[in-house]
């Protein structure tokens, strides 16, 4: 079992919390073997941001430390997609918010994270959170409760409420919408 998954937004949108906490799950929840990469602009806020992960079974998948045909990949920023779309499989998983993103390839997953975390949380902070949740939902290789307990030994005191229940939240929107479009997901995107 291998995974070579890619986040990408930009700085602000939490996306090395995104890959340390699945990575964090990973190693601890699975007993799998990760490397994580992160890069960022040097603006810390609105410059491109991104995180890679290899993860798998065997120690030797693990040793290449780049991504190089990801089967997974998050976008909350259409500048990241314009860099990173080349590492991502024509056939890959994309879950992106939509109103920031249009990927022109992939099984993609329209999550509108930003506005949905301003809407129901009054907070665009955790549409990084709706994302894992939303990304938990359609792939599986990780679980919600997983995310829950990464949440709970990683995250900051103050926000690990916020944060779990915009997790839960993005997983059950997104369990609605993969029940509801695999058939739209074959020949094009779906949307929530």
């Amino acid at each position: 079992m291998k995974h070579e998954i890619i986040i990408g937004g930009r700085g602000g949108q939490g996306v090395q919390l995104m890959g340390y906490l699945l990575g964090y799950a990973f190693v601890k929840y699975r007993n799998l073997y990760v490397v994580q990469t992160e890069e960022y602009g040097a603006s810390t806020r609105g410059g491109e941001s991104y995180t890679e992960l290899i993860v798998s079974d065997k120690e030797s998948d693990v040793a290449a430390v780049k991504v190089r045909s990801a089967d997974v990949g998050i976008f909350m920023f259409q500048g990241a997609w314009d860099a990173l779309s080349n590492k991502v499989k024509e056939d890959g998983i994309i879950i992106y918010d939509g109103s920031l993103v249009n990927p022109d390839k992939g099984k993609r997953f329209d999550i509108r994270a930003g506005d949905l975390a301003r809407d129901v949380f009054k907070t665009a902070i955790v549409a990084n959170m709706i994302m894992l949740g939303s990304m938990s939902a359609i792939t599986g290789i990780v679980s919600i409760e997983e995310l829950k307990n990464s949440i709970k030994e990683v995250v900051n005191p103050r926000f690990i409420e916020l944060n779990t229940k915009a997790v839960e939240f993005g997983y059950s929107e997104a369990l609605k919408l993969s029940s509801t479009s695999v058939k739209q997901e074959r020949s094009g995107s779906s949307s929530l």
